[in-house]
């Protein structure tokens, strides 16, 4: 039998500090990367495969001084979080307890919805970076593994060009 208190008790449930992030409890954000729930059979429910790009809504923010000498004075956030749209065998709502905030796509400053107004999360590629300006989802495979230079290569499920968007009536998501 599942333990739902002691599951539905995370770390930071109700908090909502002012962080660095702007985050609010309630807010509705997307997962970065994909993710394991109820790891190791937690709270006696069974563990659950999360694609990046599932919607979460905030329940819990703090805001720590972590990392604050590394990243100009101004600490790690960490986040609680309830899956919107996934839930376990009893209909308990899936949480995510005490989450970094970069577990979300909207920690990072270059989330964008898809620009052909599908309302897919992902990230607009910043300067410098290979496909600079192009649109990617957050869904992605692995195709490569450089063990010399130490960096990653990815196909991407979808890539755009924002700028054949540019001037068109696209749908606001």
């Amino acid at each position: 039998m599942p333990n739902t208190a002691k599951y539905r008790h995370t770390t930071n449930m109700g908090r909502e500090d002012v962080n660095k992030h702007g985050f609010k409890i309630g807010q509705i954000v997307h997962l970065a990367r994909n993710i394991i729930a109820n790891r190791y059979n937690y709270c006696g429910y069974p563990e659950l495969n999360i694609r990046a790009g599932a919607r979460a809504r905030i329940i819990g923010i703090k805001q720590t001084s972590l990392n604050a000498e590394i990243s100009g004075g101004i600490g790690d956030v960490y986040i609680d979080l309830e899956l919107v749209d996934r839930h376990n065998f009893d209909g308990a709502a899936v949480t995510l307890g005490n989450r970094h905030a970069f577990t979300v796509a909207e920690a990072n400053p270059d989330f964008a919805l898809c620009p052909d107004g599908s309302g897919e999360p992902g990230y607009i590629r910043g300067s410098g970076m290979r496909d600079e300006g192009l649109w990617h989802s957050l869904e992605c495979e692995q195709i490569e593994d450089h063990p010399v230079h130490g960096y990653a290569q990815f196909r991407y499920r979808k890539v755009v060009d924002p700028e054949s968007f540019r001037g068109r009536n696209v749908k606001k998501v």
